[in-house]
């Protein structure tokens, strides 16, 4: 089944050249011309990734970003924007926008982010999906891992990491002294 994209862009123009190029690409695409169709257009069923341009009528991008966190939707949202100053690029990466890009843009680099985004989501899905199989609480002395939630404490501090810091520090503690599974020339062992 093919991933399922919302394209919210006020220009004509643009939104066409976009639907045209994701469909071409394989994606099942709805297109929408401001914010609150946007917003309204996930009420019942979320897609799989956003694309929300910054500027538009009635409710921005952002405001659109916002509202869909605050919900607790987690598909990703790639933000196109006519503005380049790294002050809206941190504004919306804050309230939750996944990445962003800059008009004008190469399409080529447009499907590249839009894959990329895809493949991170389905592989958040799936660590999800195993977490929920896996112990509520894996302790190792002062350090305390929670699967299902991805959070780490040692000494009751919490302890940010990465995804793949995470899953790297998840592996080492169920298969202690196990080697890690696709690691180049080889395999990789932990030593304790």
């Amino acid at each position: 089944m093919p991933s399922t994209i919302l394209v919210a862009e006020d220009q004509a123009d643009i939104r066409d050249l976009l639907v045209m190029n994701l469909c071409n690409a394989g994606y099942e695409v709805t297109a929408v011309a401001d914010g609150v169709a946007a917003l309204a257009s996930q009420n019942e069923v979320a897609s799989d990734l956003l694309i929300l341009d910054l500027m538009m009528p009635g409710m921005d991008g952002l405001e659109v970003c916002k509202a869909l966190r605050a919900r607790g939707r987690s598909s990703p949202i790639l933000m196109l924007t006519a503005k380049s100053t790294e002050l809206d690029r941190v504004l919306g990466l804050e309230l939750g926008a996944d990445d962003y890009l800059t008009k004008p843009f190469s399409l080529a680099e447009l499907l590249a982010r839009v894959k990329a985004l895809l493949r991170r989501a389905d592989l958040l899905r799936v660590a999800q999906s195993q977490a929920q199989q896996q112990p509520v609480l894996l302790r190792n002395g002062d350090l305390e891992i929670q699967p299902g939630k991805r959070s780490v404490r040692y000494r009751g501090e919490l302890i940010d990491f990465t995804a793949l810091e995470f899953d790297l520090l998840l592996h080492f503690a169920q298969s202690p002294g196990r080697p890690v599974p696709g690691a180049r020339g080889g395999h990789v062992r932990r030593h304790t």
